[in-house]
């Protein structure tokens, strides 16, 4: 019986963090890889504990997770390893994995190299390592120059982020009302549920790491055979709605939700519909309101 509370598991050379909580069928939460830790995912996803046992897990490098000797197992393959190696810990033959932004890239990592070990796969504002978005995303930033809720923002996008952490959370604060559609009203929600444990270490050692060509993700999707909830905000900058088309193009049956209202975080903007397309999706009823494939409001 896993109980509710904070371990950590040797795993792979490191010592891995996770925290349990919530009642029910059992979901794993991904942390992103670059030093932000899984506690913004604890609070956020806070409405999945009514319904699911969630366990959050903290990347390596990032919170109270343990650095590698060797800088070059910081990658996001070698965090989808992690995931497995938790699992065999836990004696769990398959697992239902989440994962967020840059943790949606870990995930897809662990359905590419752990298929058979995979139930259900969530892929939320979802990297995609190999696929160049930039022109994407230098579009979004030439027209949020000029909007009021982005201009402030948008100068600290091309600074280099600095080295120490506290530097590095404040750097992000900088340019985190990109991140929301409505930043005004919810870049304080997400402040709070951040907290304050960020690695300045990781981000670069993962990003050098998942650089590398054989870091690429793109031509694989074809691996991934796990029934696949795709959700994207219309919104999103960093991950933009580019990033879930071609997962959803690359996953056969997966299915693309977009969110029209939400950036990066679409369960503080559009939470109703986010928890219902989730809950929805695990509970194995994939119908109405949205068909397979089609995002709402979209013909």
């Amino acid at each position: 019986m896993m109980l509710a509370g904070d371990y950590s598991v040797e795993v792979n050379g490191v010592s891995l963090s996770y925290t349990v909580a919530g009642e029910g069928p059992l979901l794993f939460v991904t942390s992103p890889g670059w030093g932000i830790g899984s506690l913004y995912l604890q609070k956020g996803l806070k409405p999945l504990l009514q319904n699911f046992k969630v366990v959050f897990i903290t990347t390596r490098g990032s919170g109270r997770s343990g650095r590698p000797a060797d800088i070059s197992q910081m990658g996001s393959t070698h965090m989808a390893d992690d995931i497995d190696r938790l699992r065999r810990h836990l004696g769990l033959a398959t697992i239902d994995l989440f994962g967020h932004s840059n943790g949606g890239a870990i995930a897809v990592a662990y359905a590419q190299r752990y298929g058979a070990h995979l139930g259900k796969l969530i892929l939320t504002s979802s990297q995609l390592i190999g696929l160049d978005v930039s022109a994407t995303i230098n579009s979004f930033l030439d027209r949020a120059a000029s909007d009021p809720r982005y201009n402030e923002a948008v100068p600290h996008v091309r600074q280099t982020a600095p080295a120490d952490d506290e530097g590095f959370r404040q750097h992000f604060i900088k340019r985190l009302p990109l991140y929301l559609h409505d930043p005004k009203s919810h870049v304080p929600t997400f402040i709070e549920h951040m907290g304050t444990s960020f690695s300045a270490w990781a981000s670069r050692a993962q990003a050098r790491v998942d650089q590398l060509p054989e870091a690429n993700q793109e031509s694989k999707l074809e691996a991934i055979k796990a029934e696949t909830l795709i959700i994207v905000g219309r919104g999103c900058w960093v991950c933009p709605v580019q990033v879930s088309e071609s997962l959803h193009s690359g996953i056969k049956g997966s299915r693309l939700v977009v969110l029209e209202n939400t950036g990066h975080f679409p369960w503080i903007e559009e939470p109703q519909l986010f928890f219902s397309e989730i809950n929805r999706f695990l509970d194995g009823s994939n119908g109405t309101p949205a068909a397979a494939g089609r995002a709402p409001g979209q013909g």
